[in-house]
């Protein structure tokens, strides 16, 4: 039977490229990048299956380049805990020049082992596949409703509502997305150390989309770009402001070498 659940779909951009470049022109392997891939995989897998003590019901089916995430609406904090997970992947996938786009939907859905099925899914994939079209995972609005609903029994409705808002961007288009540019700053293991690097790979995976010739994959580092700059943007205008970095010139220095593209 259906049950009442919010699914995610996640869909990993430029898989076949990426597959493509683990064979040379001989049809030999290239160690080096399946080993890559692997470790894309085994992320996601490690994120996404570690154990919640409070989201009881959650399911997890991948198969390439496609991840299914799914639980009953009723978890307590279900939504706050599934947008953490996704958003830790986005930024582990960018921090390795990997992007993800997905879209998250309620609905009824059968999600067992062996199946996953439902007008949930479907819409979770439409989401995805013509309404992101960019880099991004995105929300249907009723997911907010949700967690309004159902917040942890020391929140409130508010605040289990701020707390999902604290993954979140909202875009030109109306759609919330969870931002893996600058919330990345609260996610990483040391918030200003790692941030550099971080966004350093970004605008390396950036740089390098810009110069892809496929005008259906172009648009997708261009929005990419505009979220890194303004961020960027923002850093360099305020950093002066930053009192827990001024003692550390070295890292201060750092700030101030990011670049816009």
């Amino acid at each position: 039977m259906y049950e009442f659940r919010i699914c995610c779909f996640i869909d990993i951009l430029g898989f076949k490229n990426h597959i493509d470049c683990s064979i040379d022109s001989d049809g030999n392997d290239i160690p080096a990048k399946i080993t890559d891939v692997e470790d894309i995989i085994n992320i996601a897998r490690k994120i996404l299956q570690e154990p919640h003590s409070i989201v009881n019901t959650k399911k997890v089916t991948q198969f390439s380049d496609s991840i299914i995430v799914s639980f009953r609406i009723e978890e307590k904090s279900g939504v706050f805990y599934a947008l953490i997970d996704l958003l830790h992947i986005a930024l582990e996938f960018a921090y390795r020049g990997y992007l993800t786009r997905g879209g998250i939907s309620v609905g009824k859905l059968v999600h067992t082992e062996k199946h996953v099925f439902g007008p949930a899914l479907n819409e979770a994939y439409e989401l995805e596949s013509k309404v992101a079209k960019f880099p991004r995972i995105i929300l249907n609005s009723d997911i907010l409703e949700i967690a309004k609903s159902f917040p942890l029994k020391i929140n409130s409705s508010d605040d289990e509502l701020e707390s999902v808002m604290d993954c979140l961007a909202l875009d030109d288009d109306g759609y919330y997305y969870i931002d893996y540019v600058e919330q990345a700053v609260h996610e990483l293991n040391d918030d200003n150390y790692d941030l550099v690097p971080y966004l350093k790979s970004l605008r390396s995976t950036i740089i390098g989309g810009l110069k892809e010739e496929d005008l259906e994959v172009l648009p997708k580092f261009e929005w990419l770009k505009t979220k890194y700059n303004n961020y960027v943007s923002v850093i360099q205008k305020n950093i002066s402001d930053w009192k827990d970095i001024d003692g550390d010139r070295d890292l201060l220095h750092e700030f101030k070498l990011l670049e816009l593209i």
